[in-house]
C-alpha cells in the first residue's frame, strides 16, 4: 500500500511530498483496525501541516492528511464493535494513504460509503463547535460567513439558519452567491463585484453580532470594522495568508490597533481551532450526522473529480485557486466491498 509523505518542512505541498510505499502486519495492533481508504477530505490546512506550523519542532519525514472514509479490511485483537467490510470515517494524522492503521474507537461508523460524509469531521465539526461554543450565536442575531461557499463555510450558514440567525455570506463569484442562496443565505456578497466593507455599512448600520472568518487579510479587517456592540469575530483561519506565510507574519503591512476598535463596542476577536475541543466530537458528530441523514443539513461537495494519491497535489492546487464550492474530495482508489487484504 502507498501513502503520501512530507519530506521538507514547506507550504508548497506538491514539492515537499512524495508517495512511498509501506507494508503493513498480518493483523492490526490491538484494539486497531486496518482501513482501506476509499475516499480522502482535503483541507485548506494541509499546507500548514507540511509546514510543520501544527507541531511545533517536528522533523520531516511525517504522514499527511488529516481525513478519510473507506471500509474495514483487517481486525485486531479485542475489536468487537466492526466487521469487514464496515463503512467508517476517521481523523487521524496520515489519512493521505491507501490503507491506514487506525485506532477503533476514532472510527465513526457510516450507513454507506458516501463522499458526503467527508464533509462532517472537519469542517462540518468546526462550523457546528465553533459558532455554538466560540460564537455563542443567539436566535435573531445577524452572522457573517467568510469564504461561506466552501467546505466549512457552507456548513456554518446552514448551522447558523438553523440558531434562527440572518446570515450573510461572501464568495468569489456568481455561481458560488446563486449556491449559497440555495443553502439559505439571506444576503449573499460577492467580493469580487462589492465591496464588503460598504455593503455591510449600508444595508446593516449596526453591526454584525458574530463573524466566522477563515480568510483573514482584508475580509478580517472589513468584519472587524463592521462588529455590533458586543460583537464576537471567531477566527477559524485565515486562508488568503497561508501560502506565502503572511497570515503567521502579518506581511508587513501596517493596520489600526485591534484594542480600541473592540474596546469601544465591548467587541471580541477568538480563536478556534478544533483540537482544542475533543469532547465536544462526538455529540456534535452525532447531530451533525443525524442533520445529514434526514436532509436538514446539505453537506456540499465539490463535483470535480481527483484520483488517486497522486490526485492531492492537483486537488489542493485547485482549492487555492478558489475554484472550488464545498468540500474537496480525492478517490483514493475504486472501492471494493468485499475487499480482503
Amino acid at each position: 500500500a502507498r501513502k503520501i509523505v512530507c519530506e521538507a518542512l514547506s507550504t508548497n505541498f506538491r514539492e515537499c511530498t512524495k508517495i512511498v510505499t509501506q507494508s503493513f502486519a498480518a493483523t492490526p495492533q490491538p484494539g486497531h483496525t486496518y482501513i482501506r481508504n476509499v475516499f480522502c477530505g482535503i483541507n485548506a490546512s494541509d499546507i500548514n501541516f507540511t509546514a510543520g506550523i501544527y507541531q511545533p519542532g517536528v522533523q520531516p519525514p511525517f504522514d499527511t492528511g488529516f481525513e478519510a472514509i473507506g471500509r474495514v479490511a483487517a481486525l485486531g485483537p479485542g475489536v468487537d464493535k466492526f466487521k469487514v467490510g464496515d463503512a467508517v470515517a476517521y481523523t487521524t494524522y496520515g489519512a493521505f494513504a491507501e490503507q491506514a492503521q487506525v485506532d477503533a474507537r476514532a472510527l465513526v461508523p457510516l450507513p454507506r460509503l458516501m463522499p458526503e460524509a467527508l464533509t462532517l469531521p472537519v469542517s462540518g465539526l468546526t462550523a457546528s463547535i465553533a459558532l455554538e461554543k466560540v460564537g455563542e450565536v443567539k436566535k435573531g442575531e445577524t452572522v457573517l460567513v467568510t469564504a461561506a461557499a466552501g467546505a466549512t463555510g457552507s456548513y456554518a450558514v446552514q448551522i447558523a439558519k438553523g440558531m434562527g440567525a440572518h446570515v450573510i455570506g461572501t464568495a468569489s463569484s456568481k455561481e458560488k452567491c446563486d449556491m449559497l442562496k440555495g443553502l439559505g443565505c439571506d444576503r449573499a456578497v460577492n467580493y469580487k463585484e462589492e465591496d464588503l466593507f460598504s455593503v455591510l455599512r449600508a444595508e446593516f448600520p449596526k453591526g454584525v453580532d458574530v463573524v466566522y472568518e477563515s480568510v483573514g487579510g482584508p475580509l478580517f479587517d472589513a468584519a472587524v470594522n463592521n462588529l455590533a456592540v458586543k460583537g464576537r469575530l471567531v477566527v477559524i483561519g485565515f486562508m488568503s495568508g497561508y501560502q506565502d506565510g503572511t497570515g503567521w507574519t502579518g506581511g508587513g503591512k501596517p493596520q489600526k490597533p485591534l484594542p480600541p476598535k473592540l474596546l469601544s463596542k465591548s467587541a471580541s476577536v477568538r480563536g478556534f481551532f478544533l483540537n482544542n475541543y475533543p469532547e465536544e466530537w462526538k455529540p456534535h458528530m452525532r447531530r451533525l450526522a443525524a442533520s445529514l441523514a434526514d436532509g436538514t443539513l446539505k453537506g456540499v461537495v465539490d463535483p470535480t473529480p481527483f484520483e488517486g494519491l497522486e490526485g492531492v497535489a492537483d486537488a489542493i492546487d485547485y482549492m487555492y485557486q478558489g475554484k472550488n464550492v464545498g468540500k474537496v474530495v480525492v478517490r483514493i482508489q475504486a472501492d471494493d466491498a468485499k475487499s480482503r487484504l
